[in-house]
Order: structure tokens, then C-alpha cells, then sequence
């Protein structure tokens, strides 16, 4: 099942994805995150979290990885 998931001030909510619905959150406040899939709603905002963390995974290990690249560069060239 897919989920909408919304914010307003720090509250994030997971609802099923309706657009009917959704437009009533978007007209009291909400603002539109994404749209994940889940069997329930809690299982829909960890999915969001972990997809968060997986974004922020991959430059940071891509960073790490060309350390030693610019290091060794560094030292060949002085």
C-alpha cells in the first residue's frame, strides 16, 4: 500500500494515498514529502527515514573514498 507522507511544524504523518485526501491535509497546513510504500503507517515513516539515510549514505562514502585518492595525489606532486 502506498502512503503520502506530510509535514506541518515538526509532525510527520503517514496517510494512505488518496488524492482526495491528501488535498484535505494540504489545505489545513500540511506540506507534501513523499510518496512510500508500506503496510502501515509507522512502517511508512521508517521507510522514509531509512530512505533519507540512504541518500546521505552515498556522498559521504563517496567523499571517503577519494581521501586517500587526493592524498596520494598530494604527496606524488610535492
Amino acid at each position: 500500500m502506498d502512503f503520502y507522507i506530510l509535514k506541518k511544524q515538526q509532525e510527520l504523518i503517514a496517510i494512505p494515498a488518496s488524492e482526495n485526501n491528501c488535498k484535505q491535509y494540504l489545505d489545513s497546513g500540511y506540506f507534501y514529502i513523499d510518496k512510500v510504500a508500506a503496510c502501515n503507517e509507522t512502517n511508512a515513516l521508517k521507510a522514509l527515514h531509512a530512505k533519507q539515510t540512504k541518500t546521505l549514505k552515498i556522498p559521504l562514502l563517496m567523499a571517503l573514498l577519494a581521501l586517500p585518492v587526493v592524498f596520494s595525489a598530494w604527496y606524488s606532486l610535492t
